[in-house]
């Protein structure tokens, strides 16, 4: 067997050689096939990670608003809220939103205490939906016509992708390339020749779903909002044979 070269300091990745001496174990043992197969693994190897990055422009988001309001009886605050939330609603519709893109995600009714007794004092009452659109220039105008009906509870948006596997491809597609170039380099240092890819694994895939700041418009206004772009972000691991 041949001997293994120095380690090469300036990478951050193994030259393995699985292959070692008789009676010695080896220095990466093979990872056991599915099925308990014997796993077929070549006797000398090196071992990568890559990564790999796919920049995508946000299509969809989802903005979260609703009311609060504090009234001296439970009925009082709940009448009071919902006939809010259904101005809201009504505002909403009439920008083109359909209903089954707008979801409830909270109503809660909390009694309000006298701190120095723990007496009643009322009670405070919360709705709040979040709104599915794809239409992102929609955005801003939705918290304008909350805030118009009445809303004040403006939690912000968060813009995600559609369709995110169209950009997990791109970026493992990327992480595959930076794993060879890795290895290439590796084994360029190391006086050897890669001839095979022989495993591939997935470390691990992000993508992300980036959240506005909670916002704050008058009825008078255009609420700006900027969506940015988004960074599908994948690794891999990479067994290449030499």
């Amino acid at each position: 067997m041949m001997k293994a070269p120095a380690p090469v300091a300036a990478f951050l990745v193994a030259l393995v050689l699985v292959g070692s001496p008789a009676g010695a174990a080896p220095i990466f043992p093979p990872v056991p096939a599915p099925g308990g197969a014997a796993p077929t693994f070549p006797g000398q190897a090196i071992v990568v990670t890559g990564r790999g990055v796919a920049e995508a422009a946000p299509d969809r988001g989802v903005v979260t608003l609703g009311a609060q309001i504090t009234r001296p009886t439970a009925q009082e605050a709940q009448e009071r809220v919902s006939a809010t939330m259904n101005q809201v609603l009504s505002k909403l519709t009439a920008l083109g939103i359909p209903r089954e893109h707008i979801q409830t995600v909270e109503i809660n009714l909390f009694p309000q205490r006298r701190p120095s007794s723990g007496d009643i004092t009322g009670y405070q009452a919360v709705q709040r939906v979040a709104v599915t659109v794809d239409d992102l220039a929609l955005v801003g105008r939705i918290f304008d016509a909350a805030v118009t009906a009445g809303a004040n509870l403006l939690d912000g948006v968060s813009f995600t992708l559609r369709d995110p596997a169209v950009y997990r491809t791109r970026a493992f597609t990327a992480a595959v390339q930076d794993a060879r170039a890795t290895a290439m380099a590796l084994a360029a240092a190391a006086g050897v020749t890669i001839s095979r890819v022989v495993r591939i694994e997935e470390l691990g895939a992000t993508v992300p779903s980036v959240r506005g700041p909670m916002l704050q418009a008058a009825p008078d206004t255009t609420t700006p909002v900027l969506p940015g772009t988004l960074t599908v972000t994948v690794q891999v691991r990479a067994v290449f044979a030499f």
